[in-house]
């Protein structure tokens, strides 16, 4: 039986995972295949480490150069980054060997450089882990992007701050201390800025982007909020209007073309992506002809992600070469919508001595802001807090609620059924 080398950039948590699943599976892949896989080098950053995993020690290499002697046939990346990782995965394509990877940074930045590359020289590019960990949502969309037109991908593409919005939810813990039980459980890094400041999903988001639209905005044009401002009485005040605080990445066509953000979203409670709760990841999509599909799973995590990047490696191993569609990016950026006449959830809170909510909703109503549900909490100390579900919003009266009313706003948008026309601000659902 012939025998696939192999090669690994990186021996961290998907690298270790990468190998074990190789390991278990070997006669699996070998009988699927008609080839033995064999990892012969990995490149780490210290040989001398104590690893999750055990591997030879004269597999181990801290030279780019020794992996690019190994004759390997098939390079997975998983060491992340963007530098010297493009340098890298460059080089080992223009070698002519094909690539797996799940650094979603990577591509986000340097794709389409990557993907014309890997067409000129004729190798696989491969990524399916690099959006949603376990859920093989790349791999789908390309078989119905055969027939179907889609339309809008919308999803919870970050398992940490998923965690983190649900045991704030669940727990009622303040966001610093769920933050740190992240860390302590591995959900979160010890910098966490890429995940709870939406970084993360927005790289997922432009990946998607590119394969279902065949475009994407510029990283730069595409709004981005992270979660770090949420806080308990958000959660509680969306609760009682009969939401949850999820942080959505939304892509999708309409007028004035591509839009493209990632920020935390109210979803009604019966929505599915409502149900989505702790390190879990979930994507909607949908079709112009299946309609609306949900596809839910683990998003990161050793096993789930080492799982996609080792069926990818199995795909390429039996699959032809074919071209690569070309990345492109949208110069112009669409103007974000969410301060218009579409529905959002305004969070107010302030100590102002004398302002009652009737004095606020009075003045909203006055600046022609449709105010279609509100509740109000007053927690200790006095300190009045109000929700409120309205169209209309302008970043004036924002600015009017601040100065005159003395009172801190906080604004999200409010995810609802397209049909859902109930004048009382109701919760929807799809």
């Amino acid at each position: 039986m012939s025998v696939v080398k192999v090669g690994l950039l990186g021996l961290g948590t998907v690298g270790g995972g990468v190998v074990k699943t190789i390991r278990s599976k070997q006669e699996k892949l070998s009988a699927r295949l008609g080839k033995r896989i064999e990892i012969v080098k990995a490149l780490v950053r210290d040989s001398r480490k104590q690893r999750a995993v055990q591997v030879e020690p004269s597999l181990l290499t801290t030279r780019f150069a020794d992996v690019m002697e190994s004759d390997v046939d098939i390079v997975v990346e998983v060491m992340g980054g963007v530098e010297p990782t493009y340098d890298y995965v460059r080089s080992l394509i223009e070698k002519g060997c094909h690539v797996v990877t799940a650094n979603k940074e990577l591509l986000a930045k340097r794709g389409a450089e990557l993907v014309e590359l890997a067409n000129r020289h004729g190798v696989h590019l491969a990524y399916e882990a690099s959006v949603a960990g376990g859920i093989p949502i790349l791999g789908v969309l390309r078989q119905f992007l055969r027939t179907n037109d889609i339309t809008k991908v919308c999803g919870i593409l970050n398992g940490t701050t998923n965690f983190i919005l649900s045991q704030m939810e669940e727990a009622q813990l303040p966001y610093d201390d769920v933050l740190k039980r992240a860390q302590e459980l591995g959900y979160a890094e010890a910098d966490p800025s890429s995940d709870v400041e939406g970084w993360d999903a927005l790289y997922k988001l432009y990946i998607l982007a590119q394969l279902v639209f065949g475009e994407s905005l510029p990283l730069s044009a595409i709004e981005r909020q992270g979660i770090v401002e949420v806080s308990q009485s958000h959660i509680r005040l969306a609760k009682e209007l009969g939401y949850r605080i999820k942080l959505l990445a939304q892509a999708h066509q309409g007028n004035g073309g591509l839009h493209l953000s990632v920020r935390p979203t109210l979803v009604p409670l019966e929505h599915p992506l409502a149900r989505i709760q702790d390190a879990y990841n979930a994507v909607q999509v949908e079709g112009s002809l299946v309609g609306d599909l949900l596809f839910t799973g683990k998003g990161a995590g050793e096993l789930p992600t080492a799982s996609a990047v080792v069926e990818d490696l199995a795909y390429l191993l039996t699959q032809p070469f074919a071209p690569h569609p070309a990345w492109r990016e949208r110069p112009e950026a669409v103007p974000s919508s969410r301060l218009s006449s579409g529905l959002d959830f305004c969070c107010l809170a302030g100590t102002a001595a004398g302002v009652t909510p009737e004095q606020v909703l009075l003045f909203l109503e006055r600046a022609g802001v449709s105010v279609r549900r509100m509740t109000v909490q007053y927690d200790s100390g006095s300190v009045l807090r109000v929700g409120l579900l309205a169209a209309g919003l302008q970043e004036e009266h924002v600015g009017l609620l601040e100065r005159d009313f003395g009172l801190e706003t906080r604004l999200y948008p409010v995810l609802e059924a397209a049909d859902d026309q109930d004048a009382d601000g109701g919760s929807a659902g799809l």
